[in-house]
């Protein structure tokens, strides 16, 4: 019989991949938050993203830490503590990512949808502060003028929504393929009528 050696997470390329893309999403979204930041950080702290693209960063970094390091499980031998911390901390991470990103598109979708329903004044005014308001209520753009509300800004919150709803997709993508690889190999001892040595197996493996 031949030994298996599984892989430490069912679709290993895929599961780089996804944590290759939530660093480049990471990077996009806290880029844009530091946009934001500067050019309007009167903004309320929920329509800045940076609580979101900072664990979607450290989400990707941490899970392309762990893939590079642990490529295949040895059968029989007990996981080191260094690798259950890394995979502990990944999939927790990944979570919280999930959580933020999830949260940030959706507050993006709702100010992106109270806007197309508010007037803004004074419109086509340059150096003026931006009121926009509807029968329910009011928003005061202390440093932003009404084109760049009505342009600028709403790009960006288009944006936004875009980029943190994927990585939230991408953190859940992530940690499904880590849940599934849980049950996807089993072990069981077999005697072998040669030289009676313990040979472990996969139950998922074919034995003809």
């Amino acid at each position: 019989p031949r030994k298996y050696h599984p892989p430490f997470i069912r679709h290993h390329r895929l599961a780089r991949a996804l944590a290759a893309l939530q660093v480049v999403l990471g990077i996009a979204v806290s880029s844009l938050a530091v946009w934001l930041l500067v050019w309007a950080p009167n903004l309320r702290i929920r329509d800045i993203p940076y609580w979101s693209g900072l664990p979607l960063l450290a989400s990707g970094i941490m899970g392309l830490m762990l893939l590079c390091c642990c490529r295949k499980n040895n059968p029989g031998v007990p996981r080191d503590i260094w690798t259950f911390g890394l995979k502990a901390v990944s999939v927790f991470l990944s979570v919280l990512a999930a959580v933020t990103c999830f949260c940030a598109c959706v507050f993006a979708l709702l100010h992106l949808t109270f806007l197309s329903s508010m007037t803004c004044d004074p419109a086509h005014v340059l150096h003026s502060t931006c009121v926009c308001q509807d029968t329910q209520r009011v928003y005061r753009y202390s440093d932003l003028n009404c084109p760049e509300v009505e342009n600028i800004l709403t790009i960006l919150l288009i944006g936004s929504c875009a980029a943190n709803g994927i990585g939230g997709i991408l953190t859940v993508w992530y940690v499904f393929l880590h849940w599934t690889s849980q049950y996807t190999h089993t072990y069981s001892q077999v005697q072998t009528n040669d030289n009676k040595q313990t040979v472990l197996y996969s139950k998922k493996e074919t034995r003809k």
